[in-house]
């Protein structure tokens, strides 16, 4: 796999206002808005962003929907609110029919792992710094996932921190309007499934390494209009058998900056827990790449509990 590197100059950040008729507002849900950017480049390869993860070696790693690699090392002032993304890395694309990836997490060992759709696939790659290059390896998915729509299989999944792998899907649905997901580990796999929002889909999720879960949750209706949700499942409810449902922590709908967010990561700091999400542009014009950061303070999660979605 050949890498572009050392090419701090690939994309260009420009600071966005979420809320466009309050400029200065930073509180949103739960959360507090650390930082907010429009991600450009001129290379055709960057755009379609569907995975996202913080690598073992501190930089931010994301995947595309062309099977595009992308890294950087981010640059953070003394508050943790990113200001630059530099030293940009790309990946050449998994190529044909095999390149459409849609999910992204980090494991123990700082191996990643890509979900990929249309034909349904879990690839794991080796640690950073020779992620880029190495060449993954197939691992095994439960094997219900081939019925799945080909557009709608694995969305989301997160390494928890004592092994397992959880699995949700996009449109995989059960009778009930849930959706299917399964939780794996060397011994075995036992199904479970998530319950979004009326309308929502699970786009993307995240864990912590006390097993609490983030999912990004993604709504679309005609003529392009786009809604998103972030919500926190605590680590005691992921089990088998559960049907998981998320306390919602931030909703973006218009005038908001809402756009085709499909990719999730977080990472614990002194003041709280870090959110990044970031928006898939489907290399189009008419959209953007927006990465947004938010904090959700120490405190602010402890008396959240699962509940229905409403």
């Amino acid at each position: 796999m050949a890498v572009d590197s050392d090419n701090s100059s690939l994309v260009d950040l420009s600071p966005i206002d979420v809320d466009p008729k309050h400029p200065g507002r930073t509180e949103f849900g739960a959360l507090r808005l650390v930082s907010a950017f429009h991600l450009s480049s001129r290379d055709e390869r960057f755009g379609g962003l569907s995975g996202l993860s913080i690598g073992s070696d501190g930089r931010l790693y994301a995947i595309s929907d062309q099977g595009f690699w992308l890294s950087a090392k981010m640059v953070r002032n003394e508050n943790d609110a990113l200001m630059n993304l530099l030293d940009w890395q790309i990946g050449t694309p998994v190529s044909g029919s095999l390149r459409d990836a849609e999910a992204l997490t980090g494991a123990a060992d700082g191996s990643f792992l890509v979900a990929f759709e249309s034909i349904h696939r879990l690839w794991r790659y080796v640690a950073p710094p020779l992620t880029m290059k190495s060449v993954p390896n197939t691992v095994q998915i439960p094997p219900e996932i081939s019925r799945a729509p080909a557009n709608g299989g694995m969305e989301g999944i997160a390494s928890l921190p004592d092994g397992r792998l959880l699995i949700l899907t996009e449109e995989f649905a059960n009778r009930d309007g849930s959706f299917k997901g399964w939780l794996m580990d060397a011994e075995r796999t036992v199904e479970l499934s998530y319950m979004p929002a009326p309308g929502f889909h699970v786009t993307d999720c995240a864990t912590l390494d006390n097993g609490d879960v983030f999912v990004l949750e993604r709504r679309y209706v005609p003529f392009g209009i786009l809604s998103a949700r972030v919500t926190l499942i605590k680590g005691e409810q992921v089990r088998a058998g559960a049907k998981l449902r998320g306390k919602e922590l931030l909703k973006l709908e218009q005038p908001l900056a809402a756009e085709n967010y499909e990719g999730i990561a977080v990472q614990r700091t002194p003041r709280g827990t870090i959110i990044f999400i970031v928006s898939d542009d489907n290399y189009s014009s008419f959209q953007q790449t927006l990465l947004l950061q938010f904090l959700l303070a120490d405190g602010a999660n402890q008396p959240l509990t699962s509940h229905a979605a409403t």
